[in-house]
């Protein structure tokens, strides 16, 4: 630490998520001398970390990037929904096109923070030693930075492998012919249960509260379909910004109460056959706060669901 009058920074932003890139980018091109801190060894936040089998966005391309222009201008997805492999690479490619890479240290992970009062300045000690000060501390953590892991007994005592969603082996898990058993059915789960049965010799699901899954319809993109489309993005991008959730649209203005059976279903259907997370947010304006409403949503859904359970007893 040292006793300058003058930080070291104008700003250090913890984390090279989303949202610490961005803040990263604007902050350069504002004229602030800034630096970017992350205990992982590449960008992408979580997609740094999120490499369990089957992980990928929910939200479709384009909506799920940045709205930089020369970003955007210069890259094309593979996928509607990419999976955590494409996101990396996409990452790398931001950091390339803006030239972040000087501003950023990774690998590096801050042990302590502690505001000096008197000097209005942040003092960052970071692991290995290294110490910095700013005016501006930005922490860009994201909401599922830290792995939550109950306190199960006798798991320190298991004696084959396991691990976290949020910290799978960057080498990988060999799930082949094995023995799975998969706690939790949150997104991670959903993910992980779908490539696991592919591979184990048997899949056991524990899950305390059951949730409702939704068809993806992933599908394959090109880069010419992608380059046509790509006019429409600023429009697109500054509709995301007028949405709760960040999609293309917000839900109908109408209620699912005062359409008939047959006009509520077909809704319902045209939703379900589009796939991703139309169905709920496309959906009908009370969808998520009448109890009727949802009901009528939740029947739809449970119609669909049993048609595809072969035991009857389980439908």
């Amino acid at each position: 630490m040292t006793n300058q009058t003058s930080p070291d920074y104008d700003a250090v932003i913890i984390g090279a998520g989303f949202s610490g890139i961005y803040l990263l980018h604007k902050l350069r091109d504002a004229g602030f001398n800034v630096l970017l801190v992350d205990a992982a060894t590449d960008p992408g936040g979580i997609w740094h970390w999120n490499c369990y089998p089957g992980a990928r966005v929910d939200s479709q391309i384009p909506l799920y990037e940045f709205s930089i222009p020369e970003v955007w201008r210069t890259w094309t997805w593979s996928e509607r929904f990419p999976g955590w492999e494409e996101l990396r690479a996409y990452f790398r490619h931001v950091c390339d096109t803006l030239n972040l890479w000087p501003l950023m240290r990774m690998g590096s992970r801050v042990e302590s923070a502690d505001f000096d009062a008197g000097r209005g300045l942040w003092n960052l000690q970071l692991e290995g030693g290294q110490s910095v000060s700013t005016r501006f501390l930005l922490p860009a953590l994201g909401f599922a930075s830290k792995p939550y892991i109950p306190d199960i007994p006798g798991i320190e005592d298991f004696e084959g492998e396991w691990c976290h969603t949020a910290r799978w082996s960057q080498e990988g898990i060999d799930l082949d012919g094995r023995k799975v058993a998969l706690i939790g059915t949150g997104a991670s789960g959903v993910q992980v249960a779908q490539e696991a049965a592919k591979r184990a010799e048997a899949l056991i699901l524990f899950q305390r509260t059951p949730i409702l899954a939704l068809p993806m319809r992933q599908e394959r993109l090109t880069r010419e379909d992608q380059e046509r489309e790509k006019h429409s993005y600023p429009a697109l991008f500054e509709q995301r910004r007028q949405t709760s959730g960040g999609f293309e649209s917000q839900s109908l203005e109408v209620s699912a109460l005062e359409v008939d059976e047959i006009e509520r279903n077909a809704h319902f259907e045209d939703l379900w056959q589009r796939g991703g997370l139309r169905f709920w947010y496309h959906n009908f304006a009370d969808l998520l706060t009448n109890r009727a409403a949802n009901r009528h949503a939740y029947d739809f859904w449970r119609d669909k669901v049993r048609a595809r359970i072969a035991d009857p007893d389980l439908a």
